[in-house]
């Protein structure tokens, strides 16, 4: 008697949950009878204060579903506070409710344990918030549900993560793309990783969650006939001799035709080189600068040369700087800006129908680039003044021109200009509460030659990532946030993939994108640690690298030999942002937090030659590639499960205050200069405090507020994810000048432009317009105050009463 009421019992599973039910919709109906609501779902709803601290929200109790209509139109900038529902329920409605609900009770127990006859199980349909049980002969087994998956903490996630990686192997890909031949954007071989990329992005997802995105842009390559470099006059003509071997090599958006000229010497090519060369009055007006490859990109050394008048450049790898074979010349693109240099500002769609036109970082003068070798016999011919110990190269003069006659060097260059198709690949992961802010991870797959450290590391980084995060989902990883993976075509020709997706969806990216990470050359050796990027990512890299060991120094952080290099891990790490990278793309030009990570090595790597091997990588990494991009791996990994899996973002807004704090001191070290022109400080020291007070508002709201509620926690990200977008100027022309960002931006519209501005106004004001600076600094002055207000939240926030 007892075993048989205990077997129904157990088979009366499903009439006991179907009768919860009924005892729910019955207590709503007398809930309803009774004149309150039940406790189902919650709502918020505004209300006033009137104390003079803005508006609240009170969360009040309601059972439809069409609420969260008002939740999401307040998730969007609302400042909120949640405070507990007062208990109006009458004494006698709880007593009547309690007598009711005994006896349905009553009822349910006696349909659920009366005599029943074996029957079929039924199965209930999965829940994502429910827990769901099975029916075993030997016992009740409970099934872990998506909820609890949900509740996976920070050392889950990153155990599940390191114990994929101990499985990754990341040389087949880097050889797989390394191995493809020719694979500059838009070639053939281009077009086979797209497709094997793609390939792998569908191996684990749908095909609704990969897809592409296609730019038709404008590229230069090399023309029918080669370029050329002349020696000539004094009734001589000789063509040096460059190589077989560097026929294909160019500079990629050079101005083309001839060019004669006296030679000069130049070193880097940098600001401070022509300067010096200034001070020695060694003329750079109608003269063929020729400068090493290294310290700053070869756009600006164009750009420098051509602000010097110089009328051609030729560009070597000097063996000071490079250990390469000495006839070997390296590719790099001249345009001093990023994207389709023939539309600027806008996305190369194949139905943009704009005017033509160009971008106004194009070079005016002839670029070439040549070898070690070619360049020694140039160097030995050089007269004039001496060049400068600290240079430490093989030039001995600077020039102008050569010792013994009147010969002068002539530039050929026949590059052509091409349309071509380029594909971005993406896929995503998608995240289960707020789908729609996520983290893109971003790799190019082009290069220039075999391109190992090039693109083929970052693509094999980019795809094991993929694997592993698809593969941590598939285990029960519920990521707040979404991932998108992003293989992009035309990083050799100045991130031109990058900058055409963010210029053609600008509109919206910057509400969406939380932070972006860049893999391009994240292995470059093995020593050095290495990061370039937005201050707001500072502190999260600082957290992550104290994680992972060093990948040649495994008893060791990373963050540990870097604070044991310089004292200061920052110092240690931190590097200008190169401005032919993704990263600047997504910076200064779409306002969003985004950085690159690179180990590195003492000795400058050959990438944008032949030479850019996984041989060549494996030395650079002592034989320690498979560990030292292993290592890559898990800061990226990290750093991404901290940003899509944490309630609040974490990103460092307050960072923004004291690194305006350093800017406006260099201004103010030129205050006499702006009191003798009635101009004063006083308003942009005001904008400046009121982001800081601004930040550490929001701060405190942060922690006096309960983060795991959705709609708040929603809040504060927004404002958050904002703060480098704010930082845009929204007073300069996209077009005109498309790094917009105050602080890393390119232009006199810029901080640092400010102060180059005043500290040319103090030693030659006769060649500043003063009412142009003028204008910069007040309008500098008022994207600070934007930036503050729009952190503040809401308009009745902000103050300008200064």
């Amino acid at each position: 008697m007892c075993n048989g009421s205990i077997l129904a019992l157990s088979r009366s599973g499903l009439s006991i949950l179907l009768s919860i039910w009924t005892m729910d919709r019955a207590r709503i109906a007398i809930s309803s009878l009774l004149g309150f609501e039940p406790k189902s779902y919650t709502r918020f709803s505004l209300t006033r204060r009137t104390d003079g601290d803005g508006s609240r929200v009170e969360m009040k109790l309601a059972e439809n579903e069409n609420d969260e209509e008002m939740g999401d139109a307040m998730a969007d900038g609302m400042e909120t506070q949640i405070e507990k529902p007062h208990n109006n329920h009458k004494p006698f409605c709880c007593l009547m409710t309690a007598v009711l609900l005994v006896l349905i009770g009553f009822l349910v127990g006696y349909l659920a344990f009366r005599g029943q006859t074996p029957g079929k199980s039924v199965s209930l349909p999965d829940q994502p918030t429910e827990a769901s049980y099975t029916d075993d002969d030997d016992s009740d087994e409970f099934v872990a549900t998506n909820e609890e998956k949900m509740s996976l903490t920070f050392s889950d996630l990153k155990k599940m993560l390191t114990d994929n990686l101990d499985s990754s192997q990341f040389l087949h890909d880097i050889n797989k793309v390394s191995d493809t031949s020719n694979h500059e954007t838009g070639s053939v071989g281009e077009l086979t990783v797209t497709q094997y990329i793609r390939q792998e992005f569908l191996k684990n997802l749908d095909k609704h969650s990969v897809w592409t995105d296609t730019h038709y842009v404008t590229l230069q390559f090399n023309g029918a006939s080669p370029n050329r470099v002349w020696i000539v006059g004094g009734g001589n003509s000789e063509e040096m001799k460059l190589g077989q071997q560097n026929s294909k090599v160019f500079c990629p958006y050079s101005a083309t035709g001839n060019f004669t000229g006296k030679l000069v010497y130049a070193n880097y090519g940098t600001e401070d080189d022509f300067k010096l060369l200034n001070s020695k009055n060694v003329p750079v007006n109608g003269s063929v600068v020729v400068v090493r490859a290294g310290k700053i990109n070869f756009a600006e050394k164009v750009t420098n040369a051509e602000n010097m008048k110089a009328g051609g450049v030729l560009i070597y790898p000097d063996p000071e700087d490079y250990n390469l074979d000495p006839d070997v010349a390296m590719f790099g693109h001249v345009h001093m800006g990023l994207g389709d240099p023939r539309s600027p500002g806008f996305p190369s769609f194949n139905h943009t129908q704009f005017p033509p036109t160009k971008s106004s970082g194009l070079p005016g003068i002839l670029v070439h680039s040549i070898s070690a070798n070619a360049v020694t016999s140039l160097l030995r011919k050089l007269g004039g003044e001496a060049a400068p110990s600290s240079w430490k190269s093989k030039a001995t003069k600077v020039g102008p021109g050569f010792a013994n006659n009147d010969e002068q060097v002539m530039m050929e260059v026949n590059n052509v200009e091409e349309v071509r198709a380029m594909h971005n690949v993406f896929a995503v992961v998608k995240g289960f509460e707020e789908p729609d802010h996520y983290v893109v991870i971003g790799a190019q797959r082009d290069a220039f030659g075999p391109g190992a450290a090039e693109s083929g590391v970052g693509t094999a980084l980019l795809l094991e990532l993929f694997r592993i995060f698809t593969r941590m989902v598939e285990d029960g990883f519920r990521p707040r946030r979404s991932i998108i993976f992003a293989s992009w075509s035309g990083g050799s020709f100045g991130a031109v993939g990058a900058t055409e997706w963010l210029e053609g969806y600008m509109s919206v990216l910057h509400l969406k994108v939380c932070t972006y990470f860049s893999l391009d050359r994240a292995v470059l050796g093995g020593t050095n640690f290495e990061i370039f990027g937005s201050s707001m990512l500072h502190n999260l890299i600082r957290e992550t690298i104290s994680m992972v060991k060093s990948p040649l120094s495994p008893d060791k952080s990373i963050y540990e030999m870097a604070e044991a290099g310089a004292g200061d891990w920052l110092k240690a790490v931190l590097r200008p942002i190169p401005m032919d990278t993704s990263v600047y793309a997504f910076l200064a030009i779409g306002g969003i937090p985004a950085m690159g990570l690179s180990f590195t090595k003492d000795e400058n790597y050959p990438y944008n030659t032949k030479e850019d091997t996984v041989n060549t990588l494996s030395r650079f990494t002592n034989g320690n590639l498979e560990t030292v991009t292993r290592a890559m791996a898990e800061v990226v990994g990290i750093a991404v499960i901290k940003l899509i899996h944490h309630h609040q973002l974490p990103l460092d807004y307050q960072k923004y205050a004291s690194d305006l704090s350093g800017y406006i001191i260099d201004i103010q070290s030129y205050a006499s200069e702006l009191q003798e022109r009635g101009l004063t400080m006083r308003w942009l020291f005001s904008a400046r405090g009121d982001f800081y007070r601004a930040a550490n508002t929001l701060r405190y709201q942060i922690e006096s507020s309960d983060m795991s509620n959705v709609l708040l926690c929603r809040t504060y990200n927004n404002r958050i994810m904002r703060v480098e977008y704010n930082f845009l100027s929204p007073y300069v022309s996209i077009n005109n000048c498309p790094y917009r960002h105050l602080l890393y931006g390119k232009g006199n519209h810029t901080l640092a432009g400010i102060v180059e501005q005043l500290k040319l106004l103090r030693m030659n004001p006769e060649l500043v317009d003063f009412n142009m600076t003028r204008n910069d600094l007040a309008y500098a002055t008022w994207t600070v105050q934007g930036a503050a207000n729009a952190l503040g939240g809401e308009a009745w926030t902000s103050s300008n009463n200064f």
